[in-house]
């Protein structure tokens, strides 16, 4: 009977553990941010950290820590140097969604490789450490389950993956998606599409999606994570104030033209120092770290003002309480590391400096890349902007130019505006860039389509032939805003001769006339299935068409006919050049082989988007197949001999994509030409650049 007592006793016991630890998953967490509840549940493990214990976080870390863990930050992109513990920062932030959130997570490495290693050297020994994790572990055969690539919790499971194969990206179903060293990835994952996204795509129908994407960066114009931070609705840095003047100011790298920022005298690198911007004091690495720890401050945005105060709490340029921002992007780099010595820091630039001195770029490329947290720039093939404005020339933009017979139009589409290229043809591809313009309006609104419509229904005087040209041609980008630019195109086809929509690919050796398909259009919740048609265009193969075109000597003479010369106005500002040449060409290695790639030097290149979709008009209209006696043809009837101006007055109407037909125009007064005025609500041409 006794015996029979203490079994009964015992099952009940088992019971209520079993119902206690079912309801556990039941009971609400009291919410904190990750600083919080790192300080009081994570621990560093002495065979991963160079210290041993409980987590102190320092005072840049702490705003980074709570931009993870705000629910309303949808996506965190860290650009970062090495020694400023992000690395243990991405480790907290496992262990919090799993012992205290319990959300799904994924982490990506680059490689299989590096996922083994981040498991073995960071996860695994802080995870056994950890109190909090080991109530999250289940009982019994779960644990077994456990595995390099996934781990099994109570009410959520965590996967470790290498992001080489797209594979790795399929079948996973997350509340949170986080690439570790993102810069390290593949431009294309197996030409599925580029990391970043594919991570994205497994948040869907997430609560709460977040995704997290650090790394030191690499080489500029080629980085994932510089990309994304400045794509990012702010760019936050880590403001202090001064101890001096008391101004607030970010601690930022100081170049030989710049009277502040960080100092030393050469050879001498104790004297490392940064100097402020608003009083010129010298703030040394003591004043920073008062008692060893770094001084207060706060995140800022150096783009719009907005900051972030602490516990939550976001406020405006002017002070005013407002809401996080949905995309955060920050940088921060060696010198706020209490780990780190400015001194240290000046000794490595100073030995850096000699090794590229003499011909080693290695050291350099090192310093810059995971000491100041900056991508490195290639030096590669590209056109100087002051050079190509130097030999413009004093022919008046929105008219035509002896030698242009054809205009085209290369439209870029943006979020708030269009920028809409016109551009002329003659003999041999020579052209000229003839009018840049930009309206402002939402492509999302179909009313604002209007203006763009009419715009490019005006006409453009011929410069000495009295006689006015349209736009044969036109190609229009829909890589940004799809279904509003194939709704438009669908509607506007019989009004706008040779309008495309076109979507760019990078791929080596793409034609710059492309194939087509058939795609959907989705317009006001009203599919058309196969609605319109679109075209591929190579726009690198279009950018190295341009580069050797920016390459060739000017004509001896004035109004002497030069294949291939790329004529620029005088009126043309000098934004316009930047733009034209933003990229520049240089040699990667890619699948293991040697290969070139474009890469932005600047933040703006619509000029040069707009060109190569106007190529691709060209293209569409077969002129770069057109012999020298089309050509000749082509002349007679847009731009005949003076002598024969006002007998056989005509305008360019083509109708197909290989053939310009040529049509009678109304005979001209020769007294008194008046081309159309500009349409209604449109930015005057010369006044594009104050858009910018």
């Amino acid at each position: 009977m006794t015996r029979a007592l203490a079994v009964c006793a015992e099952a009940k016991r088992s019971i209520l553990r079993s119902v206690s630890a079912g309801l556990e998953s039941l009971r609400a967490q009291k919410p904190q941010w990750l600083s919080a509840w790192a300080a009081a549940n994570f621990e560093l493990a002495g065979e991963s950290s160079q210290q041993k214990g409980m987590w102190t976080s320092w005072s840049f870390q702490i705003g980074i820590m709570d931009f993870l863990s705000d629910d309303r930050i949808e996506e965190v992109v860290v650009q970062k140097s090495k020694r400023v513990g992000y690395t243990k920062i991405l480790t907290a932030f496992c262990a919090y969604n799993i012992a205290h959130r319990r959300r799904n997570i994924a982490l990506w490495q680059p490689t299989d490789d590096d996922r083994d290693s981040f498991v073995k050297s960071e996860i695994d020994p802080v995870f056994e450490v950890i109190p909090a994790i080991a109530k999250a572990r289940p009982k019994g055969r779960a644990v077994s389950e456990d595995t390099m690539r996934f781990k099994r919790f109570k009410d959520c499971v965590f996967h470790i993956l290498g992001g080489k194969a797209a594979r790795a990206f399929r079948r996973i179903t997350v509340a949170v998606a986080m690439l570790d060293e993102w810069s390290g990835f593949d431009q294309q994952i197996e030409k599925s599409g580029d990391p970043g996204g594919l991570a994205k795509g497994r948040l869907e129908g997430a609560a709460y999606p977040k995704f997290v994407g650090g790394s030191t960066p690499r080489i500029k114009g080629l980085d994932h994570v510089e990309r994304a931070r400045e794509n990012c609705d702010v760019d936050m840095r880590f403001h202090i104030d001064c101890p001096h003047c008391g101004v607030e100011t970010h601690l930022f790298w100081g170049g030989k033209s710049q009277a502040s920022g960080f100092k030393w005298t050469p050879g001498q690198h104790d004297t490392a120092h940064f100097v402020c911007p608003h009083c010129l004091a010298t703030i040394t690495q003591a004043h920073y770290l008062p008692g060893g720890l770094p001084l207060p401050g706060t995140w800022v945005c150096i783009r719009t003002g907005i900051r972030y105060q602490g516990a939550g709490l976001w406020f405006d340029s002017k002070g005013m309480p407002c809401t996080p921002p949905r995309q955060v992007g920050m940088q921060i780099w060696a010198i706020y590391s209490p780990q780190r010595t400015w001194a240290s820091i000046a000794k490595e630039n100073e030995e850096a400096r000699a090794a590229l001195e003499k011909g080693d770029v290695g050291p350099m490329q090192l310093f810059v890349n995971e000491t100041r947290g900056e991508t490195w720039e290639l030096v590669g093939d590209r056109t100087d902007e002051h050079t190509l404005q130097k030999r413009a020339e004093p022919y008046p933009l929105c008219t035509v130019p002896t030698g242009a017979l054809v205009l085209t139009a290369g439209i870029d589409v943006q979020r708030n505006r269009w920028e809409i290229a016109v551009w002329g043809w003659g003999r041999g591809m020579e052209s000229w860039a003839i009018d840049h313009h930009i309206i402002e309006g939402n492509p999302a609104n179909e009313e604002d389509w209007h203006h763009v419509t009419t715009y490019l229904q005006r006409r453009y005087t011929q410069a000495h032939h009295g006689t006015s040209l349209g736009i044969s041609a036109i190609s229009i980008d829909s890589s940004d805003q799809s279904q509003a630019v194939y709704n438009w195109v669908r509607s506007q086809t019989t009004h706008l001769p040779n309008l495309r929509a076109v979507k760019g690919s990078s791929e080596d050796h793409k034609s710059v006339l492309g194939p087509a398909s058939l795609v959907d259009v989705t317009w006001r919740g009203q599919t058309q299935k196969r609605g319109v048609k679109l075209w591929m265009t190579g726009v690198d193969t279009a950018k190295d068409l341009l580069l050797g075109q920016l390459a060739i000597d000017p004509p001896s003479q004035s109004g002497q006919a030069k294949p291939g010369y790329v004529h620029t106005s005088q009126d043309l500002p000098r934004e316009w050049y930047l733009q034209l040449t933003a990229e520049q060409r240089i040699l990667v290695k890619a699948n293991g082989k040697d290969t070139y790639r474009w890469v932005k030097l600047r933040g703006r290149n619509e000029v040069l988007d707009c060109r190569n979709y106007a190529l691709h008009a060209a293209y569409g209209l077969g002129l770069h197949t057109k012999t020298d006696a089309a050509w000749q043809r082509l002349e007679m009837q847009v731009q005949p001999p003076v002598d024969d101006l006002f007998s056989a007055p005509i305008a360019v109407l083509p109708t197909t994509s290989t053939q310009t037909q040529v049509t009678p125009a109304p005979r001209p007064k020769p007294s008194r030409p008046s081309p159309p005025p500009p349409p209604p609500n449109a930015f005057a041409s010369g006044q594009w650049l104050s858009r910018l």
